[in-house]
């Protein structure tokens, strides 16, 4: 079968699940996806190549699935971790839709990656509308080529996402196909008047894309979908695998700990949007385990500063010790009874007011319905949150509307 046949394939069935629109279709069936993902890899180990010249090899770049295309030695040692890839189809095609574009429309893309994402952008809008950004050199290099080979030459430019590309601004979209903890206000300076980001939101414990749009000067306002993107981070340096561009370094100390008992029940920490709010409270925790550091069955919380929390179920209530630089305690089970209270709400009735100085707050139903309130640090570097205490938030539904291995 032609790449032809296979991309016409696609397409229809990306339709047929409502993930792609007329307006985007032609740019999906008449894309070479092959060019832009040659090979890739089944287990983020270089060993697992799989090459698209082959039957099969071609058939799965043509499925809807995301494909690791590029891989690093961890600074852990041991194994590697994926630093670049090529996003889930249906994923590109709803986020495309999401920046609701006209044919003058001027576009910034964060993550160039394989460069699949960026064609698809120049199909639909022509070359010269379109700008991209990647932290990798060699990634913009290779896309660079792979994109001019199809006739197209946006400007393309290798740098930190997180600033932009100021001297191509103003922008009237920018997408995001790599992850963020918050809306960098660069991204919010270089979007012209009633500009829209699209972007994907995230922590360690959960992510959910967002579509905002500026509403002054200096802001934007959007809300978010209960639709994950899981896309990796955008990375601080290219050297480095890991988002801070750092080493991680998590030395606990478990003396002298603090003790409660709690009616939280072990499943809060696995629903998603219980974890989205704990999230908002804490931004740099880490992921949840679902066993404590001695290998008994529990749940371990840690934050980046190494502070901790052990919750031991039990019949009626569960046991929790914490510890470490700061208490963390105090702050789930306040988030928790709060998300309780509130009856439970799910992620799409939440939203964002982001600032271009740096401050943002998270929203329940309306924006004067404050979560938190979080000024941004450099990028990529969680901010501490202050939890603000909304008494009884509007219950009504937003009217509008693998884990960290996307990015293209």
């Amino acid at each position: 079968m032609t790449w032809q046949r296979h991309a016409d394939g696609l397409a229809d069935a990306l339709t047929r699940a409502g993930a792609l629109t007329p307006g985007w279709r032609a740019a999906f069936a008449q894309t070479p996806r092959h060019i832009f993902v040659p090979h890739f890899y089944l287990d983020d180990d270089s060993s697992s190549r799989v090459d698209a010249d082959t039957p099969a090899g071609l058939a799965a770049v043509y499925a809807d699935e995301s494909l690791v295309t590029q891989v690093a030695p961890h600074p852990g040692g041991g194994f590697t971790v994926p630093t670049s890839s090529s996003t889930r189809p249906s994923l590109m095609a709803r986020m495309l839709d999401m920046l609701d574009v006209a044919d003058n429309t001027t576009v910034l893309e964060i993550g160039t990656g394989t460069g699949y994402n960026t064609a698809l952008l120049c199909h639909r809008l022509g070359d010269r509308q379109v700008t991209s950004v990647d932290i990798d050199p060699l990634l913009v290099e290779t896309a660079r080529t792979r994109l001019a080979s199809l006739g197209y030459h946006p400007h393309l430019t290798a740098g930190d996402g997180a600033g932009g590309v100021p001297a191509r601004a103003p922008f009237d979209r920018i997408i995001a196909t790599a992850a963020v903890t918050a809306i960098p206000p660069t991204w919010i300076t270089q979007l012209a008047d009633r500009g829209r980001i699209v972007a994907d939101i995230r922590g360690e414990l959960a992510s959910a894309l967002i579509d905002a749009d500026k509403t002054g000067p200096h802001q934007v306002r959007g809300r978010f979908h209960d639709t994950p993107g899981h896309f990796m981070w955008l990375r601080a340096r290219a050297a480095h695998p890991l988002r801070n561009g750092t080493d991680p370094t998590t030395v606990f100390d478990f003396t002298d700990p603090e003790h409660a008992t709690t009616d939280i029940p072990a499943a809060a920490f696995t629903d998603r949007s219980f974890r989205f709010l704990l999230q908002t409270a804490l931004p740099d925790l880490g992921p949840i385990s679902g066993h404590l550091p001695n290998g008994d069955d529990g749940v371990f919380l840690h934050t980046e500063d190494c502070s901790w929390i052990q919750y031991r179920p039990g019949r009626d209530t569960a046991t929790v010790t914490y510890g470490g630089p700061r208490p963390l305690w105090p702050t789930v089970n306040d988030t928790w009874h709060r998300w309780h209270r509130w009856h439970r709400p799910t992620i799409d009735r939440y939203g964002i007011t982001a600032h271009d100085d740096g401050r943002h707050h998270i929203w329940l139903d309306h924006d004067h319905t404050s979560m938190t309130n979080v000024t941004t640090r450099p990028p990529n570097r969680p901010a501490p949150a202050h939890v603000m205490p909304a008494a009884s938030p509007d219950r009504r539904q937003a009217g509008d509307h693998p884990d960290g291995e996307e990015e293209d």
